[in-house]
This record gives C-alpha cells, structure tokens and sequence, in this order.
C-alpha cells in the first residue's frame, strides 16, 4: 500500500472492489483519510479519480494510477529536504577505520554531509516534477493544485 499521511491518501496493493460513477464501472483503488470518506477510482481508460462514498463528484486526480504514485513519490521527496542532511551511512571498512583512528587517540572530523537544498529550489523542483509528468492535474481549479496553493508551495 502507498500512503501519505500528509494527504491522507492511501493507495491499496491489490484492488478488488468495484463502484459503479455514472453509470460506469469503475476499480477502488484507494481513499483519502478514510474507507469510508472520499474514494480514489481507476476508470476503465486508466483515468484516477476522487469521489465521494455515494459516487458522486468526481474529481479528476490524474490521468492513470501510475501518475498518481509519482505524485505521491515527488511530494515525499520534498519533504525529505525538511529534514536536516544526514552523512551518508559508512561502509564497513570506513567504520573499522575511523574506530582504529579514535583507539589511537586521533581527533576525527565529522563525516561530510550533504548541503541542503533550500526550499525555493526544491518547491521549483517539485513543481517541474509534477508538471512533466501530468501536467493537467496541477491546473487551475484541480485537487492537486489546491495542495500546491497552500502555503509551504508558495
């Protein structure tokens, strides 16, 4: 299951269940915050689409599932960079090495972390991502460009 707890969007592994939105059958393939909340549906095209529980008010998301997964992969990507750098995990050598170097007594510099990137450029990142992979569904008036209307975004 992929999910977002900033969201609220969880996406199933394995999708059974079906729902009929006018008059056209379509695949349960997630929600946002609740089963019993908004629905996430896959059409018979591919189209993802928001819904209410009724089936009613459909909402364009994005134009297939896989779109809608990268979605949620750039948007974590973003986030990560709130978070500050960590240096990267040593090897096994580079360990024996530095604790070999400490039982001689040696001051040690801290491993080399990464430069953070800074938010305007990841927002510029994260806005470039979502725009080559399905542009439609960041336009004026979509779900995904309300998110990107809050705040963090601007």
């Amino acid at each position: 299951m992929v999910s977002d707890a900033r969201f609220g969007i969880e996406l199933y592994e394995d999708p059974t269940d079906r729902q009929t939105v006018d008059g056209a059958s379509v695949l349960i393939v997630g929600h946002v915050w609740s089963p019993d909340a908004e629905r996430i549906v896959e059409t018979r095209d591919g189209r993802v689409l928001i819904i209410d529980p009724s089936g009613r008010n459909a909402t364009g998301l994005n134009r297939s599932l896989a779109d809608t997964e990268a979605f949620l992969e750039a948007f974590r990507v973003f986030y990560l960079g709130d978070r500050p750098p960590v240096a990267p995990p040593m090897t096994r050598d580079e360990a024996r090495a530095r604790l070999a170097a400490l039982q001689r007594g040696e001051t040690l510099t801290p491993p080399a972390t990464p430069e953070p990137i800074p938010r305007e450029e990841r927002v510029r990142r994260l806005r470039r991502a979502l725009d080559e992979r399905d542009a439609p569904a960041v336009a004026p008036g979509t779900w995904w460009a309300r998110i990107l209307a809050r705040p963090e975004f601007d």
